[in-house]
């Protein structure tokens, strides 16, 4: 059968444990109807697949520690549709989260959250591999952003997930099927002014978000550095969402902390 493999979690720990892992073949399917016909095949053959997006998660999911054949999604990138009455878009999972904002900018549309790996990783990436971004103060984790999914399953059927079934997808690294499609919401643009806050110390730092959460101010993002980190920054020039100059508005609707 055809299988997707889910690998560790630090290539340079344990590359002297699993050994050579390039792979048998790298693919870029152009579309769904490519991609069906791979995973098909390989299911006939027996070859194990691992999909493969950006690969700039540091967990090691698109390693092929059973070789076989690399699903490269670079080719499969396009947006599919934008609906801007209901604040959605269906992507297919190639994408870069910096090039899906910047098509969404041009109807005043922008993206609720995003990875911090913003110019490089892509939709269907964050989606294998779960987890939380710049934006998720306001919006949760990415999962909970998600409409619906569309994906070829180990067996080369083709399946949409949807509300709770989307746990099987969200975070599994690839194990339990291949994403080809995903419907995401998205919002309206806005400005957003930067703040920066002290505390003294950890105590303070824990009042100050408490007394923020409960105020129920219209905070979109929240970051906390270390002094260091804070100094370093200081010294660094203002850089902002995709590596633009911070912007400002006299009366902005959301604050980044």
């Amino acid at each position: 059968m055809c299988y997707i493999d889910k690998t560790v979690d630090n290539y340079e720990l344990v590359r002297p444990l699993i050994g050579n892992t390039t792979p048998d073949a790298v693919v870029q399917p152009q579309d769904e109807e490519e991609l069906i016909e791979i995973v098909r095949w390989a299911i006939l053959n027996k070859v194990p697949l691992t999909p493969r997006g950006k690969a700039t998660s540091g967990y090691g999911g698109a390693i092929p520690v059973n070789k076989g054949i690399v699903i490269d999604f670079y080719r499969m990138k396009k947006v599919l549709a934008i609906d801007p009455k209901n604040k959605t878009v269906r992507v297919q999972p190639g994408i870069t989260w910096e090039k899906l904002d910047t098509e969404l900018n041009k109807q005043g549309l922008t993206l609720r959250l995003y990875p911090t790996s913003y110019p490089s990783s892509t939709v269907g990436g964050w989606l294998a591999q779960g987890g939380a971004g710049i934006g998720s103060y306001e919006y949760g984790y990415f999962r909970e952003n998600v409409e619906s999914a569309k994906v070829v399953l180990p067996s080369g059927d083709v399946k949409v997930f949807s509300g709770n079934e989307l746990e099987l997808i969200a975070d599994a690294e690839g194990i339990t099927g291949l994403i080809i499609e995903v419907k995401l919401r998205i919002q309206p643009r806005e400005d957003i002014e930067v703040a920066a806050l002290a505390c003294s110390d950890a105590n303070r730092l824990q009042e100050l978000v408490n007394s923020i959460i409960e105020s129920k101010l219209p905070i979109w993002s929240m970051i906390f550095i270390n002094p260091k980190m804070a100094e370093m920054k200081n010294r660094a020039p203002l850089m902002e969402h995709g590596g633009h100059s911070g912007f400002h508005s006299e009366r902005p609707e959301k604050i980044q902390l």
